[in-house]
């Protein structure tokens, strides 16, 4: 079995799980913030694949990694997917389950990138109107990227759209180096 089919497994389990104890709210906060700590932190990836670092050190990594109080459900998890040495599949399962988790409760991620802070007004509105085209609950995050110049980035999905000063700079650059 390769590990996709397996990450799959364990996150199925668990999204079924939580979902019939009412639970998969709770479960994916602490999965995002899993899968946050993975991103984050390069070295947690390394821990928990080495031998010599001990299986109550490594749960004591993971409840850290998921967040200040988690939930029963990750703690099992932790516990199964350590007592059947699978830690390194960890990041997948928690990717997989928060895509699980989103595509049940149709939630659409959005990332809005501008190269200056945008007024909160701004980002509701954005967020409503996003809201009312797609039908779906809007995960938003903005980040402020100077280098943008000005205008914005705007993913959602895999649907982008790049209005930034920066890449109608380079747009400019490369046609007049092309008519050299």
């Amino acid at each position: 079995m390769d590990i996709g089919t397996i990450s799959s497994r364990y996150a199925k389990a668990l999204f079924s799980l939580a979902k019939e104890k009412g639970e998969e709210s709770r479960v994916y906060d602490d999965m995002k913030m899993l899968a946050d700590s993975f991103s984050a932190e390069p070295g947690l990836r390394a821990a928990l694949s080495n031998p010599i670092v001990s299986r109550e050190e490594k749960v004591k990594l993971l409840k850290a990694a998921g967040g200040i109080q988690v939930c029963d459900l990750y703690t099992r998890l932790i516990d199964l997917v350590l007592r059947h040495r699978r830690e390194t599949l960890l990041p997948f399962i928690a990717y997989i389950y928060i895509h699980l988790y989103r595509k049940d409760k149709k939630i659409t991620r959005v990332r809005f990138d501008t190269a200056a802070p945008v007024d909160d007004k701004v980002i509701a509105h954005l967020q409503e109107k996003l809201r009312k085209e797609t039908g779906n609950t809007i995960e938003f995050s903005g980040h402020v990227e100077p280098e943008l110049i000005g205008g914005f980035r705007l993913r959602i999905g895999n649907y982008r759209i790049d209005a930034s000063y920066l890449t109608q700079l380079r747009d400019i650059r490369a046609g007049l180096l092309e008519n050299r």
